[in-house]
């Protein structure tokens, strides 16, 4: 628009000067009046200009106000997105330490319940088994019982006993009365020194105190299993005479024999000795899982043999009652396994102890093949 009125005002002022060619007087009045005409020009030129300028400090101020809008704008929308970024992260923060929480949960419920299944429990007979034959176990404190009336009686057939010294009618009169004096020495046996019973019929021998009748009947059933005719010992004289040199040589040969079956005897007599007591916590446990048991019990005393602790543990793996072999169909891998160690640990002594019989049987069946070699 202000160009526009430049070109009016100067195309104006070229028609006036080209006018004043006239006279003088009508010169001056086209001058003074071309002057008006410029100088209202200038005027409007001006006005223009000064509109021009405020139009422009109104652009100028609006293109502040928008940049500022906008700056404000882009700010809020940083602001706006930064928060929303803020917010993004902490929720993902929180949906991952949720996740890790109800991983862990489920973990640590997973862990309870197989603990609570009895998975990593050991089996039920392992806390049994656990320090069964510790304690004040009989054979711990010296000589079996079998040890013990063996070799009281290889010293009363070595001469201990006179009815020996004298030999003859004494020996044979002490052998019958001793039979009628401990024929009841045990209950449900009628003879006592004649039964190889008193030790074979119960897993469990009673303790016998030395000096008791059970423990004189036990021996003189001893003498007559191993020895039943011991010869009269040589005296110091008679070892000075070639017959007592000889007798006393044959002696040593039939002692050695008698030594022999003793020691066979008195192993399975040891196996018999009390040496656990019975408590609910452990062998009384045993026993009543088992369905039918047609040995004595509680055996003889407040205890039980390892010959009768190994036949119960035997026989509850054998012979269990219902309930029990029902539970065994709950058991775990790991309980099954240790009732497995339990039972090969049953065998291996059982093996054990038939080593020891069987060498006592071949010592004794070398007696009697040297016997026979004559």
């Amino acid at each position: 628009m202000t160009k526009i009125r430049i070109l009016l005002l100067s195309a104006a002022i070229a028609s006036t000067s080209v006018a004043m060619a006239p006279a003088p007087a009508l010169a001056w009045k086209a001058t003074e009046s071309t002057l008006r005409r410029v100088n209202s020009s200038v005027q409007d030129v001006r006005a223009a200009v000064r509109e021009t300028e405020e139009a422009v400090n109104e652009v100028r101020q609006e293109v502040r106000e928008s940049a500022d809008r906008i700056i404000a704008a882009l700010k809020g929308h940083s602001g706006e997105q930064s928060a929303y970024q803020d917010k993004q992260i902490e929720a993902a923060r929180r949906i991952e330490d949720a996740a890790q929480m109800n991983a862990s949960n489920r973990l640590r419920q997973e862990f309870r319940a197989r603990a609570e299944s009895g998975e990593f429990d050991p089996a039920p007979d392992m806390c049994l088994l656990a320090g069964l034959f510790r304690g004040d176990g009989g054979s711990s404190s010296g000589p079996g019982v079998g040890s013990r009336v063996v070799a009281a009686a290889a010293s009363k057939n070595s001469g201990a006993d006179p009815a020996v010294r004298e030999g003859g009618t004494k020996l044979a009169r002490s052998v019958v009365d001793d039979r009628a004096n401990y024929a009841g020495a045990f209950p449900g046996i009628a003879d006592a020194t004649t039964d190889p019973e008193v030790f074979l019929k119960n897993p469990t021998l009673p303790e016998a105190p030395d000096g008791s009748d059970q423990a004189k009947a036990m021996e003189r059933l001893i003498r007559n299993l191993t020895d039943p005719h011991p010869p009269k010992p040589v005296t110091a004289a008679e070892l000075l005479t070639q017959e007592g040199v000889a007798r006393a040589a044959a002696q040593a040969v039939h002692t050695t024999r008698a030594n022999a079956a003793g020691e066979a005897v008195s192993m399975v007599m040891n196996m018999r000795e009390e040496v656990q007591p019975i408590t609910q916590e452990g062998f009384q446990s045993y026993y009543e899982d088992i369905a039918n048991y047609n040995r004595p019990w509680p055996g003889v005393g407040k205890k039980i043999s390892e010959l009768q602790a190994l036949d119960i543990r035997t026989l509850r793996y054998y012979a269990p009652k219902p309930e029990l072999f029902h539970q065994r169909a709950t058991y775990t891998d790991r309980q099954l396994l240790q009732e497995l160690l339990d039972a090969v640990a049953i065998q291996n002594r059982l093996a054990y102890l038939q080593l020891e019989l069987d060498s006592r049987t071949a010592v004794v069946q070398t007696q009697i093949l040297t016997a026979l070699n004559r």
